[in-house]
């Protein structure tokens, strides 16, 4: 269902137990469809969503929109061949039809010894995710919420012009069953803000800078809100009256954002098991050696309720565990889903990602690079002295080597440890796992990302800067 705030249905409670309940008789039907139809094995992934978003467009409401649905995917192996199919029906026919077309699929796959299930596994002990505070925001409040991001953009500063501003409500529920007996579900409500734009003052047109946050309590709207709108409005106006940077090569200071997209993404992606094993990862030979600086710590932390990606299961419903991935700069473990597990004949770390309408994937769920010991921002710009400090970065970084060049937005130029200006594009270079290796500081505190990570700011030595 599609509607706008003038034609909308009135919102209703959301029963975490009976919408489990729905999802699950559902995987039910399709898992024992599909053991009829002649699969050996098979997994139903289903969820039910219900999503409010709002978004306004130069400083109008573009668009209300309420969507309610669900959606159940269903894999089945047949003799080692796989097959998939999902549909958004739930009566006994269409769920039939949708088992016969997943195990008709198989016939005309390629076998292979990894198309197996994981072994069921116990979930441990978890906090809910659903807040029913979240849960009872409706239409009206979410489309307040976000024509506050425009007034109080405003209210702090007339040179400020929003290009978009968003606020998005979702809860769902999902589920999954498996012929081998996994059988596990959960609900999640949260709400998503976002917000991009520049500072245009006269003829000084700004860069553009954004700012998002996700939170799962009601509590936390206005505190997320606030440091939000504070971030995106004075970068905004720090990127008026932009110079020119110096060319060199050394010392740089980046942002937590900046972290995450240039050492932390291609990192991670290097430790999937599935680019190790197709010869595509860096990491591959180096299990157990040291590959960043000594103070690097990153996990995957699924357990931590303040970032987006948390919950108890994967894809697979295989246990979702806080996960070391770097551990003292060592490199402790790939991540593997149930097909790369099997591959190799090991245990899944539960891994999977993925919704219901495709085969499991494979990646993090909530990544949080652990603090050092710099202090911070200002005491790493000072241990800087003079050079570069990211904010973000806008370019490509090859996940199999490494390399990267692009772009820094929202940059400064630090002299005597202090910034001084900010600076028209400069172009950034490297390769991102030597200079982890090259790391010479974090700072004391990791913020929150977007609601989805948590990262330092890291002081990065043997970075080719060229100004703009």
């Amino acid at each position: 269902m599609k509607t706008t705030t003038q034609d909308h249905k009135t919102h209703i409670p959301f029963d975490t137990a009976r919408e489990e309940a729905r999802v699950l008789e559902r995987c039910d039907a399709l898992v024992d469809a599909a053991l009829k139809a002649g699969a050996d094995e098979a997994e139903a992934y289903g969820t039910r969503a219900e999503t409010i978003a709002v978004r306004f467009e130069k400083g109008d409401l573009k668009l209300t929109q309420v969507d309610d649905g669900a959606t159940t995917g269903l894999r089945v192996f047949r003799e080692a061949r796989l097959g998939f199919a999902a549909t958004n029906q739930g009566d006994p026919a269409a769920l039939e039809a949708t088992a016969r077309d997943a195990v008709l699929l198989s016939k005309s796959a390629p076998p292979h010894t990894a198309n197996v299930l994981p072994a069921t596994r116990a979930l441990a002990p978890h906090a809910p995710l659903w807040h029913a505070s979240i849960d009872a925001l409706g239409v009206d409040e979410v489309v307040d919420l976000g024509a506050s991001i425009l007034s109080r953009v405003r209210a702090r500063d007339p040179r400020i012009s929003i290009d978009n501003a968003s606020c998005e409500w979702t809860r769902v529920s999902h589920a999954v069953r498996t012929s081998n007996g996994t059988r596990a579900s959960e609900s999640d409500a949260l709400l998503s803000l976002g917000v991009f734009g520049m500072a245009i003052d006269g003829e000084d047109v700004g860069g553009f800078h954004y700012g998002g946050d996700a939170l799962r309590t009601a509590d936390a709207i206005e505190p997320a809100l606030s440091a939000m709108l504070e971030e995106f409005t004075s970068v905004a106006l720090g990127n008026l009256n932009a110079g020119r940077a110096e060319s060199y090569k050394g010392p740089v200071l980046f942002a937590p954002d900046a972290v995450l997209e240039l050492f932390v993404a291609p990192l991670v992606s290097a430790a999937s098991a599935i680019a190790v094993q197709r010869g595509r990862s860096a990491l591959a030979q180096k299990l157990q050696q040291r590959i960043a600086f000594e103070g690097f710590d990153l996990t995957d932390d699924p357990t931590d309720r303040e970032l987006a990606g948390a919950g108890a299961f994967d894809r697979e419903g295989q246990p979702a565990v806080r996960f070391p991935i770097v551990a003292h700069g060592v490199l402790q473990s790939f991540l593997y889903n149930g097909y790369a597990a099997a591959v190799e004949g090991r245990t899944s770390t539960g891994h999977a990602r993925g919704g219901p309408r495709s085969v499991p994937g494979l990646g993090p769920h909530a990544l949080v690079l652990a603090p050092g010991r710099g202090g911070s921002r200002a005491d790493l710009e000072r241990t800087l002295g003079r050079g570069l400090f990211v904010q973000r970065f806008s370019g490509s970084v090859d996940p199999a080597s490494g390399d990267f060049s692009g772009v820094a937005k929202s940059a400064r130029w630090i002299e005597n440890g202090v910034v001084v200006r900010s600076l028209k594009e400069t172009l950034l270079s490297g390769n991102a796992f030597d200079l982890l290796q090259r790391i010479l500081a974090l700072s004391s505190a990791s913020e929150r990302c977007s609601g989805s990570a948590r990262a330092p700011y890291a002081l990065v030595d043997g970075v080719s800067v060229t100004a703009g």
